[in-house]
């Protein structure tokens, strides 16, 4: 988790904000507000070339008709070999997790998510094929056509990492492996836009609770099959509290009767997410990202569809 430093207050008064504050802090960096109409994000890990293409994303993304705001970066800054984002602060104030996950507040939280990925899936163009995902170094896209072939390769880099924890934790892990990559190579599905890291605090609300803004492309942002996404979102909504099934399979019903999404295909996607960001916290598996990932391939109908 990235620390609020004062030396970036500091630095920012000096460039003309005195105002500058903490704003929120992540994996990937901190954010600090600059004033009314900009924030700095204090990338913990991105290189230049990665913030061009995430602006690039950006800009494309800014170009789609969607009822929503999304990040803007107006200009990159390199401090001591670190890099920073300039961006247009953004309406709205940050979902709660815990309060989007009371009975009484889910169902309208659950449908303005599943409104945001309904715009975002009809959404693709060629710019939003360029990110890497992950730590990736190279796009997704880069020297593939189509998303099951993007995809799979996507499996086998991920696997070279890290296929020996998973086989330390879930029984019969090759074998699972291998039919998913058959059920990966058979797909031939429309494509739009993935968020790849849709949770309620990556939400900007007003008080309908009405999506104002959208945040944090770049984790698993790239265009692919909308249905991955769905599948992702529901399971990633309450991904540790004792009622997390319970939240997962209300969402999934949402989804059923919106989309008519195939179980087959969610449980797959779930594997395949499972196996994609498994390490991506911790190489060796020891924290509770691993864990919640190795749990999605010993799962009742992921077994059935792999086993």
């Amino acid at each position: 988790m990235q620390r609020h430093d004062e030396k970036w207050i500091d630095y920012f008064a000096a460039r003309g904000h005195p105002g500058a504050a903490p704003l929120a802090a992540g994996m990937e960096g901190s954010v600090y507000a600059l004033d009314e109409r900009l924030v700095a994000k204090v990338w913990a890990v991105r290189s230049g070339e990665e913030l061009a293409r995430l602006r690039r994303f950006l800009d494309a993304l800014a170009a789609a008709d969607l009822t929503f705001r999304t990040p803007r970066i107006a200009e990159v800054l390199c401090v001591d070999g670190q890099f920073v984002s300039v961006e247009e602060r953004l309406p709205g104030k940050p979902l709660d997790e815990r309060e989007a996950r009371r009975p009484d507040v889910l169902p309208r939280v659950a449908t303005a998510m599943l409104d945001v990925l309904d715009q975002l899936g009809r959404v693709d163009a060629p710019a939003l094929r360029g990110l890497a995902v992950l730590d990736e170094e190279h796009p997704f896209w880069a020297g593939h056509t189509t998303w099951p072939g993007a995809l799979t390769a996507l499996v086998e880099r991920r696997l070279a990492r890290s296929g020996d924890v998973f086989r330390a934790a879930v029984p019969g892990f090759d074998a699972k492996v291998r039919r998913m990559l058959t059920l990966v190579a058979a797909l031939d599905v429309p494509l739009g836009l993935l968020h790849g890291d849709l949770v309620p605090p990556n939400l900007l609300v007003d008080d309908g609770p009405r999506v104002l803004s959208v945040l944090d492309f770049g984790f698993l942002s790239t265009v692919g099959d909308p249905v991955f996404d769905l599948a992702v979102t529901a399971c990633v909504y309450d991904m540790y509290s004792p009622e997390a099934r319970r939240t997962e399979r209300f969402v999934d019903e949402l989804i059923a009767r919106r989309f008519g999404c195939p179980p087959e295909r969610m449980a797959l996607y779930r594997a395949v997410y499972g196996v994609l960001t498994g390490t991506v916290y911790d190489p060796l598996g020891n924290d509770g990202h691993f864990r919640f990932c190795a749990d999605q391939l010993l799962r009742p109908e992921v077994t059935e569809l792999l086993g």
